[in-house]
């Protein structure tokens, strides 16, 4: 769930040597420990992507100069993948972004190119002065501030507690009450995990940490410029042992049960939401989400929005499912972020095809749902599929949940999807006709491996024009 990275550009970028369980041998050793191995893609695309310029094992021996220059190749490598024009106007999706550039400048060319593709990008607060640069190309885009749930000792306009001079360290010696405790009455502190170690949990349910927290953001968005169109929350626990779970921190105490906890969120967000100018989009623990997907709606109606960073990867058909029917039925001026992260920094064709035309199921321009996916960090922009600008018109329809197969129509192509563990099969009249995108002529039934989707086109129009 973090998003901006505290440690140097190059090493949140490049220093991803981990010992995990290796590929088969044919994919070189180096190519796996450095997250850029690219499989090669089965299922039908458009999308070509340019031959990744490779990261060494150890790029941190190198000169600065040198780690510079690795840096650029890689968002440049990516960056030349966004069409000189966009597709904002037709396509069916809305893309959004994650912390992009967040721990260095971009170019303005970079910006010239990146800009005008999307619907909303998240900075934090140090990145204020992009906006005007992103407009200059894209009037339309809207932009989040990051504000951490949390209270980091040390941290400058990322949480609530680091705005003034009433920081966190402040609220510890005058309101340890309005953070959690354990079962020692010691406060909660996160001790890593997937959480910054150190940060201190508050109590969602404490009307003084209530005030605290709507008077800082309040005063954080007006300082920083007063441009931003909403609040992203990250952090955002859900569950009673989840500070347990994501932080490694000790149990809190005060709210025994998720129903207990829950209600303090919901009590939280209806007592802060209208004292902000702005929704607050909760980024929300990928448990909380599973365990009730009522709890997503709750959320969403109390804060203004919510993000989902577990999309569709870590979320298996039984709890897949529930998770798109609740954001299906939710108000279409609801703000939802569908972040995926299906690949390492080269990309993965078949896996970022399957979790975009998972998000096409609940896409729609009428609609306030944004996409995205991390190819190894969300400082660097992802590539630029050409599927993401296809033209398939208005959607006809929710979701069609069929035994194996989910789909939805749209009206120049429907998007089929096999969300399970085993293959299934989608079938159509012998009246209707449909090709894929490559205008290959399909015929009923087609048949879909596990976790595959992919688009029939109706429309060929549509299809960009193939050179010989």
């Amino acid at each position: 769930m973090r998003k901006f990275a505290r440690t140097a550009a190059i090493s949140a970028v490049v220093a991803v040597v981990v010992f995990a369980i290796l590929k088969p041998a044919k994919t070189p050793v180096v190519a796996q420990l450095t997250k850029q191995h690219r499989p090669r893609p089965q299922m039908p695309t458009i999308t070509t992507l340019p031959d990744f310029p490779g990261i060494p094992l150890f790029p941190r021996i190198l000169t600065k100069r040198k780690q510079k220059e690795l840096l650029q190749d890689l968002i440049n490598n990516k960056v030349h993948t966004y069409p000189e024009t966009s597709a904002r106007g037709h396509r069916a999706g809305k893309f959004t972004s994650t912390g992009i550039f967040g721990s260095w400048p971009p170019t303005e060319a970079q910006i010239a190119r990146i800009a005008p593709h999307y619907d909303n990008i998240l900075f934090g607060a140090d990145k204020k002065d992009l906006i005007p640069r992103f407009k200059k190309y894209n009037p339309d885009v809207t932009f989040f501030i990051y504000v951490d749930s949390g209270l980091n000792p040390g941290w400058r306009q990322s949480d609530a507690g680091g705005v003034d001079a009433k920081d966190t360290q402040w609220i510890v010696e005058h309101h340890p009450d309005w953070i959690l405790k354990d079962n020692d009455g010691q406060l909660i502190r996160s001790r890593g995990g997937l959480s910054n170690p150190g940060e201190y949990w508050p109590d969602p349910g404490n009307r003084g940490w209530q005030n605290y927290f709507a008077e800082k953001v309040l005063k954080l968005l007006k300082e920083t410029g007063g441009a931003w169109n909403g609040v992203l929350l990250d952090q955002f626990i859900g569950t009673a042992d989840g500070y347990e779970r994501y932080a490694k921190a000790s149990r809190q105490v005060k709210y025994p049960t998720d129903e207990d906890f829950q209600a303090a969120w919901i009590e939280f967000f209806k007592a802060v939401r209208p004292k902000l100018p702005v929704p607050i989009i909760v980024n929300m623990e990928g448990g909380s989400i599973i365990r009730r997907p009522a709890f997503v709606e709750e959320v969403a109606k109390a804060a203004g929005g919510v993000e989902n960073e577990i999309f569709p990867e870590e979320m298996p058909v039984e709890d897949l499912r529930p998770y798109l029917e609740t954001v299906q039925n939710l108000p279409p001026n609801i703000h939802v972020r569908i972040n995926s992260k299906p690949a390492g920094w080269a990309g993965d064709i078949d896996r970022t095809l399957f979790a975009y035309y998972c998000y096409l199921l609940i896409a729609g321009r009428n609609r306030e749902v944004y996409w995205t996916n991390k190819e190894g960090s969300s400082d660097v922009p992802h590539y630029w599929y050409r599927e993401f600008d296809l033209d398939l018109g208005a959607a006809k329809g929710n979701i069609q949940f069929g035994t194996t197969i989910w789909s939805r129509e749209f009206e120049n192509a429907v998007v089929i999807v096999n969300p399970g563990k085993v293959p299934g099969e989608y079938s159509w009249p012998s009246s209707v006709s449909y090709c894929d995108v490559l205008a290959t002529p399909l015929t009923s039934p087609i048949r879909l491996r596990s976790r595959t989707a992919m688009l029939l086109v109706r429309d060929t129009s549509i299809l960009p024009m193939r050179t010989p």
